[in-house]
C-alpha cells in the first residue's frame, strides 16, 4: 500500500506533468477535438485516477455516516413493515444481503478515520463489496417475489446501483463491470435453482436504470476528464511561466560574462548589508579589484582571449571566496569587488591573500604584463562601521582610492584605506 496521502501523491504528480514540454501539446489537441472517448496518456491516466481516488477521500468521511445512517432507516423500516423478512429463516438471501451491507459499512466507517487507507478501499475494496452486495439484493429479489418484496428490493436495488455509480468515484468502466458481474452472477444463481424472473420489474430496476446511469456516468467522466486536462495545461503554463521569470531574475542579476553577480545585484546587495551592519553595529569591508594591465593582454591575445580570461579569473575569485553571505560581483570592465558583511580589515586581508594567491596559481600567460609574465590583479580594501556620518558612496570611493593606492604601489598587492592596526577597534556584539 502507498503511505503517501492522496493529496501529496496527486501534487507530486501534477509536479512531474507540468515539467513535460509535449503535456501540453498533448492537452491542447484533445481539448481542441473533443473526442467522446477521452483517452489521456497513461501519466496523465494516473494523476486522473489520483485525482479521483482524492475526491473519494474527500467524501468518504461523510458518506460513510449517511450510508449508516441509510443502512440504519432501511433496517428499521424493514423490521417495522417486513418483520418476517429478518426473523424467517426462508429468507436468508436477504438476510445475508443485511449482513453484508452492515458489514461493508462498518469497515468503511473505521476506514474513514484512517485516510492512508482510503487509496487501498477505493482501489480494490469498493468494487467487489458493491457487486457482492448488488447480486445478494438481485438474488433476493428473485427468490421471494412476491409484490411487496419485489418493489422493496427494487428500491434497494437502484439506491446501491447510484451509490455505485455516482458516489464512489469509480471509472465508467468498472461501474459498468460490477453491475455486469452482478447481474451475471445473479442470472447463474437464478438458472441453476430454476427460479421464476419477474421480467418488468428486473427489466425496469436493473436494466434500465442499470444503463441510464451508465450514460450519466459516462458523460459526467468526460466532461471532468477534459476540465482535468484544462486543469493540467494550467499547471504546464504556470511552471513554464515560473521557469521563465526565474530566468529573468537571474539574467537582470547576473553578469552573462564572467557568471558573478552583475553591478544591479551587488547594489541592491550592498544597501541591504548596509543597513543590517548599521543597526547590528558590526564592520562591514569591500574589496575593490583590477586586472593588472587588462588593455595591453587583449590587445596581445585579442578580445576572445580578454573574455575567457575574466571568466578564469571571476571563478578563481569565487573560489577565494568562501563564505556563502559573501558577494562577488563583477563590477565592470575587469573591476570585480567583493562585499564582505560582518568582517572586520584583517578578516578582509585574509580574503585577498587567498584571492591574490588563487589568481596567481592559474598562471594565465601574460607575455606583456608590466609585473608577472601571468596575469595578475590589484585589490583595494575598505573597512567601516556603518554610522549616519558616513555612507555607501563613500565607502565605495574609499575602496576605489585604495586600489589606485595598490596600483601606484606596484600592482600586484593589495592596500588598505585604513591601515589594518585601526582596523582591530570595532568593537564586536556577539
Amino acid at each position: 500500500m502507498n503511505k503517501a496521502t492522496p493529496e501529496s501523491r496527486l501534487r507530486s504528480l501534477l509536479n512531474e506533468l507540468s515539467q513535460d514540454n509535449s503535456v501540453g501539446t498533448f492537452a491542447q489537441n484533445l481539448l481542441y477535438t473533443k473526442p467522446i472517448f477521452v483517452h489521456l496518456r497513461p501519466d496523465i491516466e494516473n494523476a486522473f485516477l489520483a485525482k479521483r481516488t482524492l475526491e473519494f477521500s474527500q467524501i468518504f468521511r461523510i458518506a460513510s455516516a449517511l450510508w449508516l445512517l441509510l443502512f440504519a432507516v432501511i433496517f428499521l423500516g424493514t423490521q417495522y413493515f417486513f418483520p418476517y423478512i429478518l426473523k424467517d429463516k426462508t429468507y436468508i438471501i436477504w438476510q445475508s444481503a443485511f449482513v453484508t451491507a452492515a458489514f461493508c459499512i462498518v469497515c468503511g466507517s473505521v476506514c474513514a478515520f484512517i485516510p492512508k487507507t482510503h487509496a487501498f478501499v477505493h482501489q480494490y475494496i469498493v468494487a467487489p463489496a458493491i457487486t457482492l452486495l448488488l447480486y445478494q439484493l438481485l438474488v433476493g429479489s428473485v427468490a421471494h417475489a412476491d409484490n411487496e418484496s419485489g418493489l422493496y428490493a427494487s428500491y434497494n436495488i437502484i439506491i446501491t446501483m447510484i451509490i455505485a455509480v455516482n458516489s464512489l468515484r469509480l471509472l465508467w468502466q468498472k461501474s459498468l463491470l460490477v453491475i455486469v458481474c452482478s447481474g451475471l452472477m445473479a442470472y447463474a444463481t437464478i438458472f441453476v435453482n430454476d427460479w421464476h424472473i419477474p421480467m418488468l420489474p428486473a427489466l425496469h430496476s436493473f436494466v434500465l436504470i442499470g444503463i441510464v446511469l451508465m450514460s450519466i456516468a459516462f458523460f459526467i467522466e468526460r466532461r471532468e476528464r477534459l476540465s482535468f486536462l484544462n486543469e493540467i495545461l494550467v499547471e504546464v503554463k504556470s511552471h513554464e511561466l515560473s521557469r521563465i521569470n526565474r530566468h529573468l531574475i537571474t539574467i537582470a542579476r547576473e553578469d552573462a560574462l564572467s557568471g558573478l553577480a552583475n553591478r544591479r545585484a551587488f547594489d541592491d546587495t550592498l544597501v541591504i548589508e548596509w543597513d543590517r551592519a548599521k543597526r547590528e553595529e558590526q564592520p562591514i569591508s569591500l574589496l575593490f579589484m583590477d586586472v593588472d594591465h587588462f588593455k595591453l593582454y587583449n590587445d596581445t591575445y585579442g578580445h576572445s582571449a580578454g573574455d575567457d580570461c575574466l571568466r578564469q579569473v571571476a571563478g578563481a575569485i569565487k573560489k577565494a571566496v568562501l563564505r556563502p553571505a559573501d558577494l562577488t560581483a563583477r563590477y565592470g570592465g575587469e573591476e570585480f569587488v567583493v562585499l564582505l558583511p560582518c568582517t572586520d580589515g584583517h578578516g578582509a586581508e585574509e580574503v585577498a591573500e587567498r584571492i591574490l594567491r588563487t589568481v596567481d596559481s592559474m598562471a594565465i600567460p601574460h607575455k606583456r604584463s608590466l609585473v608577472s609574465y601571468h596575469v595578475t590583479v590589484s585589490i583595494g580594501i575598505c573597512t567601516t562601521l556603518p554610522t549616519d556620518k558616513n555612507s555607501i558612496a563613500l565607502f565605495i570611493e574609499n575602496a576605489d582610492a585604495a586600489l589606485y593606492k595598490a596600483k601606484t604601489s606596484g600592482r600586484h598587492c593589495f592596500k588598505h584605506y585604513m591601515e589594518p592596526s585601526t582596523q582591530s577597534n570595532f568593537n564586536f556584539k556577539h
